[in-house]
């Protein structure tokens, strides 16, 4: 018996003590300030490893009436955003899914006053089906699966490792020499992975119907917006013939809410100085953006309101 009771310690102890390290170090915020570590290093370290865990908690933790749900595009403009008013729950190479996702697992912490929602047409296809929305629910549904997943494991001891308190310029805020062109090369050769099968959702206009039907019910503004594309990706675009297609998805939008669509030529999409990448805005732009969709104030863009077009 006393040996079982030895070995059963043995065995026991890892896990207690490796238990007891998450929830001093917690780099996603688990138990909401329990934690020895700084927000800021939190931040810097824990969100780039593993965007949606860090996100997800944090909406549980502070939720705000203002939710900001897209892909890279929209987390870009959510940083030109008032982050004290809005909550970000856009994440880079998010899916269609995951906005939808993340819009009803948010309805059961919070009712929103706005939402808005950025989509672009390739996000807009029944096969753009990513879902780790699905699991980053699983692994923060307790505090066993948050502590012994991967992604916890790693922003832990890369927390510990990191002792500059973000003092120093990270890695990818620097800008390499020649890195723009080949970043810009490789999203306009990177096209058919979006639009070579791109197939009408049906499911997914359903579920953003049963958003909008939602939001209509509750009083909530529900706002979209379409993120500008350089003009050199809309050359590559032509090839696919999306014409039809493209003004389909759009017609869909009209009829769900307010549509702010900054995807045609204008100065702002035929300026290569306005984007990081053909598909990415900059940092100005993100401010420009976020000013006239605040002020309900287009100057880039063209204003659908869907109440005028019902």
């Amino acid at each position: 018996m006393k040996r079982f009771i030895k070995n059963s310690l043995y065995f026991v102890i890892p896990f207690v003590l490796y238990s007891c390290l998450i929830a001093l170090i917690d780099p996603f915020n688990f138990l909401n300030g329990f934690g020895i570590t700084s927000e800021e290093k939190k931040k810097a370290i824990a969100l780039d490893i593993e965007p949606h865990l860090y996100k997800m908690i944090d909406f549980k933790n502070n939720p705000n009436k203002n939710w900001v749900l897209g892909d890279s595009r929209s987390n870009g403009l959510y940083n030109a955003m008032d982050s004290s008013t809005w909550s970000n729950l856009a994440y880079g190479g998010a899916s269609l899914k995951e906005v939808i996702q993340s819009f009803w697992w948010a309805r059961e912490i919070e009712k929103p006053d706005t939402v808005l929602i950025g989509i672009n047409l390739n996000l807009y296809n029944k096969y753009n089906r990513r879902f780790w929305v699905e699991e980053t629910i699983n692994r923060k549904s307790n505090f066993f699966t948050y502590a012994f997943n991967k992604y916890t494991f790693n922003a832990t001891f890369a927390i510990m490792a990191n002792t500059n308190e973000g003092e120093e310029e990270s890695e990818s805020e620097v800008e390499l020499p020649g890195a723009k062109e080949q970043f810009w090369k490789k999203k306009l050769n990177g096209t058919d992975k979006f639009y070579k099968n791109i197939t009408y959702p049906e499911e997914y206009h359903k579920q953003l119907t049963e958003i909008a039907d939602h939001c209509k019910k509750e009083g909530i503004k529900l706002i979209f917006w379409i993120p500008p594309l350089h003009k050199d990706y809309h050359e590559v675009l032509t090839k696919y013939e999306l014409e039809e297609f493209e003004a389909k998805f759009k017609h869909d939008l009209f009829s769900l809410g307010d549509v702010f669509d900054f995807n045609y030529s204008s100065n702002l999409t035929l300026d290569e100085n306005n984007f990081r990448d053909p598909v990415h805005f900059n940092a100005q732009v993100a401010k420009l953006i976020e000013e006239e969709i605040r002020s309900y104030s287009p100057h880039h863009s063209t204003l659908y309101k869907k109440k005028l077009l019902d």
